[in-house]
C-alpha cells in the first residue's frame, strides 16, 4: 500500500501556480477597481464579487479566476475574512457555506 504524503507547503505552492496560471494580472486589476466602487464598507460573499464584476462587463477567461481574484483581493488587503461564514444565495452553489468578507 503506498502512502499519502501531506505538505501543506507543497499544496499552497501548486495552488498558487494554478491560480496565476488562470487569473491575469489585467483582469484582476480592473475587478478589484469595480468590487472596491461597488461594495465598499459591506460584508459580503465572494459570490457579490462574480455578480457586479459581471454586471460590469469583467469576467475571467476561466472559470477558476473567480477563486484567484478573490485570493488576490485578500492578499491586496482589500477584503478581510470577518472570521464568520454564511450560505451561499447562488443556486449553482448549493447553499453551501463560504466565508463572509469585508471590503476596504
Amino acid at each position: 500500500m503506498s502512502q499519502l504524503r501531506l505538505d501543506l507547503e507543497a499544496g499552497e505552492r501548486a495552488r498558487d501556480r494554478g491560480l496565476a496560471a488562470v487569473a491575469g494580472e489585467e483582469w484582476i486589476a480592473r475587478a478589484a477597481v469595480v468590487i472596491r466602487e461597488r461594495l465598499a464598507g459591506q460584508e459580503v460573499l465572494a459570490e457579490e464579487f462574480r455578480r457586479v464584476c459581471i454586471e460590469a462587463g469583467i469576467e475571467p477567461g476561466h472559470s477558476n479566476g473567480w477563486g484567484a481574484l478573490t485570493m488576490a483581493l485578500a492578499k491586496r488587503g482589500t477584503i478581510t475574512d470577518t472570521g464568520r461564514s454564511a450560505k451561499s444565495r447562488s443556486p449553482r452553489s448549493h447553499a453551501r457555506r463560504q466565508p463572509v468578507w469585508r471590503v476596504a
